[in-house]
C-alpha cells in the first residue's frame, strides 16, 4: 500500500470519526459524553495531524529518492 494511500485512509478515517461523534452528541449531551470527548477525541487530533504531515514528509523523501536513483 502506497504511502499516498495510507495518508488517505487516515484523513478520511478521522473526518468518519468526526462525523460520527458530532451524531453521536446529537443524542448523548450529558457530563459523561463531555468527559469522553475530552478524554479521548480532543488528545487525537494533533496525533493525527501530525502522523499526515509525517506520511506527507516521508512520502517527500521517498519521491526524492526514486529521483535520485533512477537511471539516467
Amino acid at each position: 500500500m502506497s504511502l499516498s494511500v495510507s495518508r488517505g485512509m487516515v484523513a478520511d478515517g478521522a473526518k468518519k470519526l468526526k462525523e460520527a461523534w458530532q451524531r453521536a452528541r446529537y443524542d448523548w449531551d450529558d457530563e459523561v459524553a463531555r468527559r469522553y470527548e475530552a478524554e479521548f477525541l480532543e488528545p487525537l487530533a494533533p496525533k493525527i495531524r501530525t502522523a499526515v504531515e509525517a506520511m506527507d514528509h516521508l512520502a517527500s523523501i521517498a519521491a526524492r529518492a526514486d529521483r535520485a536513483t533512477a537511471p539516467d
